[in-house]
């Protein structure tokens, strides 16, 4: 269990940084308007994870243990992929 502790905080540590970059691009996107930025890339998560759960993973229907989590990876694949088009001037 040793090994999968080390992995969970390795994980951990990335996911939090991955949140970090999401939030620290706030008060670039729009200066004037920073509290309502934040307010919606704050809830904008929570809101996500719902569309997505009702979106992408219920029509799977029954199915096999690990499918979920392929899906799953290949959406984050592709919008990780996505973020060198992103561009605020």
């Amino acid at each position: 269990w040793y090994v999968a502790l080390l992995v969970l905080i390795c994980f951990s540590l990335f996911v939090q940084m991955a949140e970090g970059t999401s939030y620290g691009i706030v008060p670039f996107m729009n200066p004037k308007q920073l509290a309502c930025t934040s307010a919606l890339v704050g809830a904008g998560g929570n809101l996500g994870a719902a569309i997505a759960l009702l979106c992408f993973y219920k029509p799977l229907g029954t199915i096999e243990t690990l499918l979920p989590f392929k899906v799953h990876a290949g959406y984050v694949l592709f919008s990780s992929l996505l973020s060198v088009c992103y561009f605020w001037p």
